[in-house]
């Protein structure tokens, strides 16, 4: 049987996008969601990497508390020179060989939530410990299930149904926006890090 390295995910048609000026509403809430001030800053900075690294969940977020193993980027991969972040992925779920590739986010516009702050105070204050990046004060790795619970109540707090976000909704709504922006095929293809057209499916 063939290998699909790039294939779109069969909900992703019924799956709603996370527009910037949602993202906006959504950080200034988070201190009064999450359960202390070390949470707040590090939903923000996983919030703002999901939607302007463009990242699959599996690139950023354990699949558990405690899966040290995933292959989400670790602690050791991301950088921070002036107002350049820089993320490299070991693997990918569109690069299946483990080439490696590395993820370049410049620092936002003024008004714009903006990643490389974001991370950068989360670097301040995160455990120096070995492992994945997005961590807990403990050490425990940041969850898929974990960081969809804390988004569905950030929508639902904008009157929005739930049900159709997820956290691909960061990554589509990456696409949408740089498509928006005036990015060709080839840029947005190199922001998600698509091989093939399956980037138009998250273009809405």
């Amino acid at each position: 049987a063939s290998r699909r390295t790039d294939s779109v995910p069969w909900h992703l048609l019924r799956t709603s996008p996370i527009a910037l000026h949602m993202l906006q509403c959504f950080l200034p809430q988070l201190p009064e969601i999450c359960s202390s001030p070390y949470e707040a800053v590090l939903f923000k900075a996983a919030f703002a990497v999901a939607f302007y690294g463009a990242f699959c969940n599996s690139e950023f977020l354990a699949a558990s508390r405690a899966n040290t193993s995933s292959r989400a980027f670790a602690h050791g991969e991301v950088s921070v020179c002036k107002n350049i972040l820089r993320i490299s992925l070991r693997r990918s779920k569109t690069d299946q060989h483990g080439r490696g590739t590395h993820v370049i986010l410049n620092a936002a516009p003024a008004g714009q939530p903006c990643p490389v702050r974001l991370v950068k105070q989360f670097m301040a204050i995160s455990p120096p410990l070995e492992g994945r990046f997005f961590i807990h004060s403990g050490g425990s790795c940041l969850s898929r299930y974990q960081f969809a619970s804390i988004l569905k109540i950030c929508i639902e707090r904008q009157g929005l149904q739930a049900s159709t976000f997820g956290i691909h909704s960061f990554r589509i709504g990456a696409a949408t926006y740089a498509s928006a922006q005036g990015l060709n095929a080839q840029q947005v293809m190199a922001l998600g890090r698509w091989r093939s057209s399956v980037y138009k499916s998250y273009v809405h």
